[in-house]
């Protein structure tokens, strides 16, 4: 499994401007990271490389500089709304669709394999009925499975919060998120999952990973202590990552191990998250020691069930 960490990690600064995305992969790849999530969520407020006219020049521009410094960018996270699209203004949702289809065709000329995006329920009508959850979820993202289909980006719904203070939340629950992927029934669509909003719901996480098997594409490496979605480093919050590692191995989870702990780094100044990103990156490799751990054991015990049994020793 590769370590791989958001573009978000460099995104905001104290000024309130955005961190192009050319410096950010620069500085992630001085820090030692090979794999990169690129995060597209700011353009839905104006922000980013992506809101430009020349936006697809820009991309295939960071492409090229990726490939100069040895950068992979194997996730992406598209733009998502802040609640169900019958809930927002015309103006929002417009924006919504133009920069939702700027981020799947970037994806794609950055290379990306998984696209990860946010299920939706509209709460007045479909709470707490998953079956209609379903089919307003296949009905939104249906044009958005086909565009990036098109362009050979797979798209990995997220499990999302489920807050005590808050009605139950669609695909909070590892069940719902295995209903809504299977009704796609499509090798290009599956899960990315989140630790930090499963620590909201799951105080074992470890079910919930077994459920989602093969279905799991993608990750959002983050911690929190269950009530606040703090976007911490692993060990900074109550996530149990040494009994989560070895059941990543267990499912045989091909994806990345990917950090989206860009609020560790929201309130510095930009002279102190270059060394810090370096304390998340030992922090992650780390994690990936916990997995490896497992692997040996799986393979020693193998090993051992096709060995010959050992002869009696007789006296």
């Amino acid at each position: 499994m590769r370590l791989s960490t958001t573009t978000g990690t460099f995104s905001r600064t104290l000024s309130g401007g955005y961190t192009p995305y050319k410096e950010a992969i620069r500085r992630l790849k001085a820090v030692g990271y090979d794999v990169v999530d690129i995060n597209f969520c700011r353009a839905l407020t104006g922000q980013t490389d992506l809101v430009n006219d020349n936006w697809e020049t820009l991309m295939h521009e960071l492409r090229e500089e990726a490939e100069k410094l040895g950068i992979e960018f194997s996730q992406s996270h598209p733009v998502f709304l802040p609640g169900h699209p019958n809930q927002q203004k015309p103006e929002l949702l417009k924006t919504y669709h133009e920069m939702m289809r700027r981020s799947i065709i970037a994806s794609s000329i950055l290379g990306v394999k998984w696209a990860v995006v946010h299920p939706h329920e509209d709460r007045e009508t479909t709470a707490l009925d998953t079956d209609a959850c379903i089919k307003d979820n296949m009905e939104h993202f249906a044009p958005i499975v086909e565009l990036a289909v098109k362009h050979n980006v797979g798209i990995a719904f997220e499990n999302m919060i489920e807050r005590e203070t808050s009605k139950r939340r669609f695909a909070s629950h590892a069940a719902e998120l295995v209903a809504l992927i299977d009704a796609w029934n499509d090798p290009r669509v599956g899960a990315c999952w989140d630790f930090g909003h499963a620590n909201f719901l799951y105080k074992d996480q470890r079910p919930a990973l077994r459920m989602l098997g093969k279905r799991l594409k993608a990750t959002h490496v983050n911690d929190n202590y269950g009530k606040s979605d703090e976007h911490m480093f692993p060990f900074h919050g109550s996530v149990d990552w040494r009994a989560i590692m070895p059941v990543l191995a267990e499912i045989g989870y091909e994806g990345d191990f990917t950090y989206e702990t860009h609020k560790e780094f929201y309130h510095l100044p930009e002279h102190l998250k270059d060394p810090l990103a370096k304390v998340g990156l030992d922090i992650a490799n780390y994690c990936l020691t916990l997995m490896q751990t497992q692997t040996v054991s799986r393979t020693v015990a193998q090993t051992r069930c096709n060995q010959p049994p050992e002869p009696i020793q007789r006296i």
